[in-house]
């Protein structure tokens, strides 16, 4: 694919996410995922029986399930049958039905079945992170397709988006299994688990898996000197983040190799696909070329870096810290990105990080429409694509300009430990404790912030307009 440049990270990540929104999950509290889930890559046949445990009230009533799971039943935890709505007439939320039950039990319960096509041949009409893909090879469910019951909040209209897990897992035709967040076993059958909660996604295929000193490569043989090159990027990147962030990443990421279901037409446009569900970055195209690029050096490399820097900010910014509300996409991938350019800068120098932040410019300056004011913000659907992966990033970049890189390393860290960001407010409160006074966050929300501005103004400039 060569550089992954600004302008794709919003290709790569889960975008369409971002219309099914996001509830409540995580921290402490997280949701708690239990049971079975059987897979055959020869039929696409799919059996689950799944418990949810710890649901907050507000996605307690209804759940989101694949469109092509079949519920047989619901029934709390001691095997109570609890009433449902669904079959006739379903709420739809992107690639899921939505149900509803009549209570809302301590423990859910759910039992489907249902079966996908499989595409050995690779020439599906489509595939993206929201399809159950079974290729022939590999069975991919990452957690957009709704592959395991998620509590659904059906005022909000929006999924839970992470959940801790125990789940046994077996997959007929499989050589290993995969789950976000535990290591990969060889073999058909595995019991995979999670303390920390996770997007969930599921992975079984029949190809090798590598192990190096700071990421796992799955599905793909990949040369040694590539593996010790993507490795070295890995462990040069968490290092920088270690002493910025004053945590170390205690995830190392996953590089799985998925063949996409339309494999074909993706090689026949000379198209590659991408999407980071972390600690898993999954690609249609080659993990060894990116070991090659990463090799090779030049501003390919510096590409390569700023992608991966930015999902393993999602080590801090979307695994410790996971703010709902209207600022939820500020605070998972604007933070992230603003990470990726700090790592950027220290590993390929000033000039990559001011190309990258050129990329991020032009994105903002080609965007017609207005941005909503960041201090204006009620509704997370206002931080779009443009916003969060490009503008977000530019802001957080102004005010290190104006407060200094120790105030606002200080400020990201505070954004880590302050579990709940809804409002402007709170965003000021966590500066206020990182030192920056009150003259100073004005100033910035003056000069930067108010009415959307896509370039900071001085404050004389500001009084002559009368602004």
């Amino acid at each position: 694919m060569g550089v992954i440049s600004a302008a794709l990270l919003s290709a790569l990540l889960p975008a369409a996410a971002g219309a099914q929104g996001q509830a409540a999950s995580g921290g402490n509290g997280a949701m708690k995922t239990s049971g079975t889930v059987r897979v055959s890559l020869a039929t696409g046949r799919v059996e689950g029986r799944v418990c949810i445990a710890d649901r907050p009230a507000e996605v307690a009533g209804a759940f989101a399930l694949n469109a092509g799971l079949n519920v047989a039943r619901v029934t709390d935890g001691d095997g109570k049958a609890v009433a449902f709505d669904g079959w006739y007439d379903p709420g739809i939320n992107g690639e899921a039905r939505v149900y509803t039950v009549s209570a809302a039990p301590a423990v859910l319960c759910v039992e489907y079945v249902g079966a996908y096509p499989v595409y050995p041949a690779h020439d599906a009409p489509d595939d993206f992170k929201g399809v159950m893909a079974f290729n022939g090879d590999s069975a991919r469910f990452a957690e957009q397709s709704a592959w395991l019951p998620l509590p659904f909040d059906n005022k909000a209209k929006a999924r839970a988006g992470t959940m801790a897990y125990a789940l046994d897992v077996s997959c007929e035709g499989c050589r290993f299994l995969y789950m976000n967040g535990s290591a990969a076993i060889i073999g058909d059958h595995g019991r995979f688990s999670s303390a920390t909660a996770r997007p969930p996604l599921l992975f079984g295929g029949k190809g090798p898996i590598t192990k190096t000193a700071n990421v796992t490569i799955l599905n793909e043989t990949v040369a040694p000197a590539q593996a010790d090159a993507l490795s070295a990027a890995v462990g040069q990147v968490a290092s920088y983040y270690r002493d910025y962030m004053g945590a170390p990443v205690a995830d190392q990421p996953t590089f799985l190799r998925m063949v996409a279901a339309n494999q074909v037409k993706r090689d026949r446009e000379g198209s590659e696909w991408a999407f980071a569900t972390w600690p898993t970055i999954a690609m249609s195209g080659s993990v060894g070329r990116v070991g090659a690029t990463l090799q090779a050096g030049g501003q390919a490399r510096d590409g390569r870096i700023a992608y991966i820097a930015h999902e393993m900010g999602h080590y801090y910014f979307g695994t410790l810290a996971r703010s709902p509300g209207p600022y939820f996409w500020f605070m998972l991938e604007s933070t992230a990105e603003f990470l990726s350019i700090k790592a950027l800068r220290a590993l390929g120098g000033e000039a990559a990080a001011q190309r990258h932040i050129a990329g991020l410019a032009a994105e903002v300056n080609g965007h017609t429409q207005p941005f909503v004011a960041l201090d204006k913000i009620t509704d997370g659907a206002s931080i779009g694509g443009t916003y969060r992966y490009h503008y977000g990033p530019l802001l957080l970049l102004s005010l290190e300009r104006q407060v200094g890189e120790a105030k606002m390393r200080a400020f990201l860290r505070g954004l880590l430990s302050a579990r709940n960001v809804r409002t402007w407010a709170d965003l000021q409160g966590v500066a206020a404790r990182a030192g920056i006074d009150d003259a100073a966050w004005e100033r910035w929300r003056s000069t930067c912030v108010a009415d959307g501005r896509r370039v900071c103004q001085s404050q004389d400039s500001l009084g002559k307009t009368g602004r």
